[in-house]
Formats: structure tokens, C-alpha cells, sequence
């Protein structure tokens, strides 16, 4: 896995630029510690910084054409590379193993239509030298993410957001609509709109091509078919995603999307899970952390030989801040400090995990989200985890959820028709902000997240399954229960739904955060709340107002790291 950046000067690079884009270089350092270049062309700097996970042996950054008329800036792996290289052999002469050389010449020779070909998570950019025209894309479901800037005289990209401000090369200028987003829904935040007015995210399944100053934005869909039954598309995708020359562990919460990857792995692993030493009372007032997850996980690690390591929080308060930090496009979730913990602790043993992500939102999962009394519209749904005020109200944000389902031809007649347009929603909005939040945890310690759920023909199969089959019986994912009850015991392939787990004691510490941060950076919010409708926030007494006191922290955090 990489980091991946680039600075197009349409009239020619200044120095200023060239001194931006070696900042970038080091401000991408940690998503990848193992190797980092920089190609200079007369109007385009290209960086990228590797994490080295399938072919150790070095080769140059970023990939160069023979010619070096072709610079390829990449940050993902192709699984089907092996295949790719046999059909490409004659029209490339290949100098390395690396799949990167497998993309590169796969984009001369196909151009974007080489995008439907791979199998894998990636985010690319190649930049053609001669003709001065750039084509960027990203995954089917944008494992890996790509935000990008472009203006009359410049175009800039980026694996993160954080380091295009951080380097200078753009200025730090927020976005109303996004900010309201993040206080009324931010598991829907961010998703299609950042919270930089001047920076977008390339979209799942899409690609941009630069030409001059003009950008063209296009779609692709993958062209990997659905194999007969998910088990064996699911164990194939676990098994590619496994094989690394550098060790590969598993996020094991004993929930049954982990729980079938660790029953699938070829071959032991380490496994990893969160633990805050929950009694059972504290799981009546949460609304999706339903249950203790560390006795299920023990089980199934022990079932299949997984080295286990439980991981705890010592000093939540510091993992609370630095989860803050982290997450440049403002943090959403409590659970986040858990991805942020869980990431600090797979570092040292790891060097990329295999996580459940993408299992709940494509095959009919959340049945907190698909409850009957929250499919009517988008409202219940936004009632039920609560909203703060913003001069842009709910109300805006409802509309926008429900024009979008309809315009992906979703109705809101029955509480089937129903259903698919929320679930159409998670697909869109909750999955692509849950992978970005796990994308910049895990990378903020130089750990890559491998999605087996991800995988072209595993999400092919996904698609083929009916409402009735994914929910039958009103049981939350049957179809892919019952495929999980080939290879787990009842208790755990059967196993309700129940969010990874997060800190239910720690209401005071959030709070404490909060308060801090409003006396510093309070005014910050001025133009986008009602006057003074936080300055008396009182101390969470439930889960739903702790997760509102988070969401405020959490803003208040962004501003504070970019505001200054």
C-alpha cells in the first residue's frame, strides 16, 4: 500500500511547487514508511510513498514507462495481476513482478477501459508526459480514496486531505453544507461531499480524466461475474488477500462477517480485538453495541489456531484526541478510537489486516437502520441517532437522501421498496464514509485494511441476492448466515448484529475533550450553528447524547488542526 500525491501547474511548476510537492512526500511518509520518489516533470510533480506488502525487492517511485513518457503514481494491489501480465506480455516488456507494473502497462495499452479488468482495491494515477492529459480512478467501492483539487491553473490529488493543507498547497476553506452534514448525519457525511469547499473525492467506481485545464468525469462497472455461491467466492477472496511477504493479522470482533474470515484464513493469523472491560449493564442503554464481544472472539480464534491479542485502552484520553486528529475529514463515530487503538496495536506484529468492512452494507445487514419504525423516509433514521443544530437543518439533509435513493430509481411506497431505498443509502453514503474512516486509522500507523468483502466477485454474488433472501425471517444477512453456518458454530455464524464495540464509560472523557475545545476554538462554529446552542452542552447522561458531545468534539478538533 501507498501514499500517493501530485501538483499539475498547467503554465509550468514554480519553485513553490516543487518545494510543496516534496512536503507531501514527507507528509505522506506514514502510509508508507518503507520507500518514498518523486518524479518532476515541467509541469507535474508526481509522489508516492510505498508500505511494502507483496514484492519487498525496491523499484523505482513512482512507476515511469521504458520511454518514461508515462508516470504511474498507484496505491492499491490488483489480485489479478498474475492474469493480467500473461494477456499483456506481448504488448509490454516487463521489468519487475510488482503488480504496479501490471497496471501501468494495462492503462497504456487499455486506457480507462483497463479499470474494469481489476480485481483488487486501488487508487491510481497515471500522467502521460507527452500529451500533458492525466487519467485518475478509483476501486469499485473506494477502498482506497483519492480527493483531488482542480481550478483554471492548477490541479491537485492526494490519498488524504489533510496533507494538500498541511503542505500549503491549498488553502483551508470549509464547506457550510458538509459541516451541517457532519452535525446532523455524519455517518453520511463526507461521502460524497468533503468538508473542504475546495477539495472533492473521486467517487466509488469512477475515474477523471485531465486534459489542458478541462476535467471529464466518467463511471466504470467491474467485470468480474458472480461465481456459483458466495462460500467459495468469499474463501478466494479471504485466501488472495492473506498471501503478503510481510505478515498479515485480522480485526476479530467474534461477529460473523470476522468471525468467517478467520474460519476462511488458509493459515493462522494474528488476531486482534478491542476489549474496555464492559459488565452486561452497560450494554442496555447503547443503541448498536448490543453485546460483549471478547468471549465470542476467544472462541473463534481458538477454533482455527489464530494467535490472539486483546487489546485495551490504557490511556483512552490520549487514543480519544489523536483519533481526532487523525480523521481530517472530521471523525463520525465513537468506534473510531476503537479502529485507531486496535491499528496502534496490530502495528508492531502487522503490516496489513484483514477486516469485515463492506459485509453489513451489501448483503442486507444493520437491522438497527432497517427496523420498520425507521423506513418511512430518511428521518426516523436521522431521529434515531440524534441531531445537532445547524443553521442547515435536518430537514435539507432528508430531501438530498431521498432525491438520491429515488434517483438510483428507489421508491418509498412499501416497507419493501422502502427498505432497499435505506439500503441504498448505506451503500452509497454509510459504506464509502466507514471505509474512508478505517482507510486513515489504520494507515495513521502504517497498517493497510484488506476487505475480502470488497472483492469483485464476492460483491457480484452480494448483488444477485434478493431482499427476501437477505432478509428472511426478518434475520438481518441470512444468506450469508446460512453460508456461515458451513464453517461456525451456530452461536457465532447466528450471532446478532452488534456495532464494534467502543467505550461506554467514557461519556466524562468525551466530554472533558469537549469542554476543552470549546474554550479554545468555540467561535469557530459561529457561522454555522445557532447562536450559543452548544455553549451549554451538559454532560451526557445517554449513548445517543454522548455520540452527539463526540460529533461536536469532533468538529471542534478539525477546526482547531486546520483553522490556525
Amino acid at each position: 500500500m501507498c501514499g500517493i500525491a501530485g501538483l499539475i501547474r498547467y503554465q509550468g511548476l514554480t519553485p513553490a511547487d516543487r518545494s510543496r510537492a516534496s512536503r507531501l512526500q514527507s507528509l505522506l511518509r506514514h502510509r508508507g514508511p518503507d520507500d518514498d520518489g518523486i518524479v518532476v516533470h515541467p509541469t507535474a510533480a508526481l509522489v508516492q510513498t510505498r508500505l511494502a506488502l507483496v514484492h519487498p525487492d525496491p523499484h523505482p517511485l513512482p512507476l515511469q514507462s521504458h520511454d518514461c513518457r508515462y508516470t504511474l503514481t498507484y496505491n492499491g494491489e490488483i489480485y489479478n495481476h498474475a492474469a493480467l501480465r500473461r494477456e499483456l506480455r506481448h504488448h509490454y516488456d516487463f521489468q519487475t513482478v510488482t503488480d504496479t507494473e501490471v497496471v501501468l502497462a494495462a492503462l497504456i495499452h487499455w486506457g480507462h477501459h483497463a479499470l474494469a479488468r481489476f480485481e483488487g482495491m486501488f487508487a491510481l494515477f497515471l500522467w502521460d508526459s507527452h500529451s500533458r492529459h492525466a487519467l485518475a480512478a478509483v476501486d469499485p467501492l473506494s477502498v482506497k480514496p483519492l480527493v483531488y483539487h482542480a481550478s483554471e491553473s492548477q490541479f491537485a490529488f492526494c490519498s488524504e486531505a489533510g496533507p494538500l493543507l498541511d503542505s500549503g498547497a491549498l488553502p483551508f476553506r470549509p464547506r457550510e453544507e458538509a459541516i451541517a452534514e457532519h452535525l446532523v448525519a455524519p455517518y453520511f457525511s463526507s461521502s460524497h461531499q468533503l468538508p473542504f469547499a475546495n477539495l472533492n473525492r473521486l467517487l466509488p467506481g469512477s475515474y477523471l480524466e485531465l486534459s489542458g485545464n478541462s476535467v471529464f468525469l466518467g463511471t466504470y462497472r467491474s467485470a468480474a461475474t458472480a461465481p456459483p455461491a458466495l462460500l467459495p467466492a468469499l474463501r478466494q477472496a479471504v485466501t488472495s488477500q492473506s498471501s503478503a511477504a510481510a505478515p498479515v493479522g485480522l480485526f476479530l470482533s467474534g461477529g460473523v462477517d470476522s468471525s468467517l474470515m478467520a474460519a476462511l484464513a488458509p493459515a493462522p493469523m494474528p488476531a486482534f480485538t478491542i476489549d474496555y472491560g464492559h459488565s452486561p449493564e452497560h450494554f442496555q442503554d447503547s443503541l448498536i453495541v448490543r453485546s460483549d464481544d471478547l468471549p465470542f472472539a476467544r472462541r473463534v480464534a481458538a477454533l482455527h489456531s489464530h494467535p490472539h491479542h486483546v487489546v485495551d485502552a490504557p490511556d483512552f484520553d490520549a487514543a480519544l484526541e489523536r483519533t481526532l486528529r487523525a480523521n481530517d475529514l472530521i471523525a463520525a463515530w465513537e468506534q473510531e478510537v476503537s479502529q485507531n487503538l486496535l491499528a496502534a496495536a496490530a502495528a508492531p506484529h502487522v503490516k496489513a489486516v484483514l477486516v469485515g468492512d463492506a459485509a453489513d452494507e451489501t448483503h442486507f445487514g444493520y437491522s438497527f437502520l432497517l427496523h420498520p419504525e425507521r423506513l418511512a423516509s430518511p428521518a426516523p433514521l436521522l431521529d434515531y441517532f440524534g441531531c445537532l443544530p445547524a443553521r442547515i437543518g435536518a430537514a435539507h439533509f432528508v430531501d438530498k437522501y431521498r432525491a438520491f435513493a429515488e434517483s438510483e430509481g428507489h421508491n418509498w411506497r412499501t416497507p419493501d421498496d422502502q427498505r432497499l431505498a435505506i439500503s441504498c443509502l448505506i451503500r452509497h453514503f454509510w459504506l464509502t464514509r466507514l471505509l474512508h474512516n478505517g482507510d486513515i486509522h489504520l494507515m495513521a500507523h502504517s497498517v493497510e485494511g484488506r476487505v475480502p468483502f470488497a472483492d469483485p466477485a464476492v460483491l457480484a454474488c452480494a448483488a444477485q441476492v434478493s431482499l427476501a433472501a437477505g432478509l428472511e425471517n426478518g434475520i438481518e444477512k441470512h444468506h450469508l448466515r446460512l453460508a456461515a453456518a458451513e464453517v461456525l458454530p451456530p452461536e457465532i455464524a447466528w450471532r446478532p448484529k452488534s456495532a464494534l464495540t467502543k467505550n461506554l464509560n467514557a461519556r466524562r472523557a468525551i466530554y472533558r475533550l469537549f469542554q476543552k475545545l470549546w474554550k479554545r476554538h468555540g467561535e469557530c462554529l459561529s457561522p454555522y450553528l445557532p447562536a450559543d446552542s452548544l455553549a451549554k452542552l451538559p454532560l451526557p447522561a445517554t449513548d445517543r447524547e454522548t455520540g452527539l458531545c463526540f460529533r461536536a468534539a469532533a468538529l471542534l478538533m478539525w477546526f482547531s488542526r486546520f483553522a490556525q
